[in-house]
């Protein structure tokens, strides 16, 4: 399900939920990438106002499966209310949001409507879960060592058995 976010209002959120050690936005889109990566999630994030220095958006990140943006002259808000207008597939979108309007413009377009705190948490939860181990063994994606293949060869009478 791909996540449409109020940057803004996560940041706020994130502040919040650890105010020993605030999130910047440096930490926010890091956060962000490593969940999408994990979880295979398309996140877009949007910031108020304009974009930051070129450099600044570089540290920033972003990705195959982050894509940041910068309202520029009008609200982060505006630009998410017509990324669900002009969607044909709402319904697929989670929209993160502590906004009313753009929570109820959400359902109207039958998207996921969450807000900013509940989705930060279930980030840094789901973050905090350990990777789950496959059940394969780790040969099948690393490959047979060179004396398992020779075993093989000569087992089946193949040349190249030493």
């Amino acid at each position: 399900m791909p996540v449409l976010i109020d940057g803004n209002n996560l940041l706020h959120s994130a502040v919040a939920a650890d105010p020993e050690r605030p999130a910047g936005r440096y930490t926010l889109c890091q956060t962000l990438q490593r969940w999408a990566q994990r979880y295979k999630q398309r996140v877009q994030i949007i910031f108020d106002g304009p974009a930051p220095p070129r450099e600044f958006l570089e540290q920033l990140g972003g990705s195959d499966v982050l894509y940041i943006r910068f309202s520029g002259s009008t609200t982060a808000d505006a630009v998410i209310a017509e990324v669900l207008e002009r969607d044909s597939a709402a319904r697929r979108l989670l929209v993160v949001s502590s906004d009313h309007e753009i929570m109820r413009a959400a359902k109207r377009r039958r998207a996921t409507p969450v807000c900013a705190p509940d989705f930060w948490d279930r980030v840094l939860r789901d973050l905090e879960k350990p990777r789950r181990q496959s059940d394969e063994p780790e040969e099948k994606r690393s490959g047979l060592g060179n004396e398992a293949g020779d075993d093989w060869l000569r087992e089946f009478g193949l040349p190249g058995g030493s």
